[in-house]
């Protein structure tokens, strides 16, 4: 669905740039109350705003606003990267939502996940979408990509961060056997040594554990040297391949991780 914006009288456009000048990209009723004064005029004014695609009225008393930037007379998409990129300007899409839009995957997530550096609350559903926000600490947060869609940004991990995100919570994109799978689709896309680079960065020693051992069973091409590489870059310890998964499987000590994603077996 998208809409058209139409034009503004001036009190309109005083409020929605007083809105967005103030980071206001989601307010309450009571905060839009706040400048027209009362209720009644706040209600009309608001439902006005709606009709002209200023605006998107998220649930019962909450609001959104449409990005000053669409301009006059631009269409506002309301794709869940439009409006997750909005919500989330610290961060981006990733995980399943990334791997989807890089095009390694047929399947369509239910959920639409973006990392932020921003508190906020966690899940929500938005235009009947569901939407799951994960927070972290913004030297964690990098390797976002920026791209245009009818004249708004949207921003995606770059398929580097992609898979470094996906190997670090494979339950954020649909288990270890999808993660298999993207990663055996999009390995052509990658630069092996940006991905390194990207896990260095990211500090985990789970990640090279999981990747090394993709690759080598995918017998993915071009890995050359980068198998020793990532086998220095692994963490002690034993790690589960299937996060959350069963807590039993064969070891490999070769990659310090439990297969614990259908088989079973002795160590090795």
């Amino acid at each position: 669905m998208s809409r058209t914006i139409t034009e503004l009288g001036p009190r309109e456009a005083e409020f929605l740039a007083m809105m967005a000048g103030s980071s206001k990209d989601i307010f309450t009723f009571s905060a839009a109350e706040n400048f027209w004064g009362t209720s009644s005029t706040t209600a009309n004014v608001l439902s006005r705003l709606e009709s002209k695609g200023w605006l998107e009225r998220l649930e019962r008393g909450k609001y959104m606003l449409v990005p000053l930037a669409a301009g006059v007379d631009r269409e506002w998409s309301e794709d869940p990267l439009a409006i997750g990129s909005f919500l989330a300007p610290s961060g981006g899409a990733a995980y399943w939502t990334a791997v989807r839009h890089w095009g390694w995957t047929t399947q369509l997530p239910g959920t639409q996940f973006f990392i932020t550096t921003q508190r906020r609350a966690a899940r929500g559903t938005i235009l009947g979408v569901p939407y799951r926000f994960i927070a972290l600490k913004p030297d964690r947060v990098f390797g976002i990509s920026e791209e245009w869609a009818n004249g708004l940004a949207i921003r995606v991990t770059n398929r580097e961060r992609t898979l470094l995100d996906i190997l670090d919570r494979p339950d954020l994109a649909g288990g270890i056997a999808e993660v298999s799978e993207a990663m055996k689709a999009g390995w052509s896309e990658i630069d092996p040594a940006l991905l390194t680079q990207y896990i260095e960065r990211f500090g985990s020693g789970t990640v090279p554990k999981r990747l090394g051992y993709l690759a080598e069973e995918l017998g993915l091409d071009g890995l050359g040297d980068w198998i020793d590489r990532w086998r220095s870059m692994m963490g002690t310890g034993i790690t589960l391949l299937e996060r959350g998964g069963s807590p039993t499987g064969r070891i490999t000590r070769r990659w310090g991780l439990k297969i614990n994603a259908g088989e079973n077996g002795a160590e090795r």
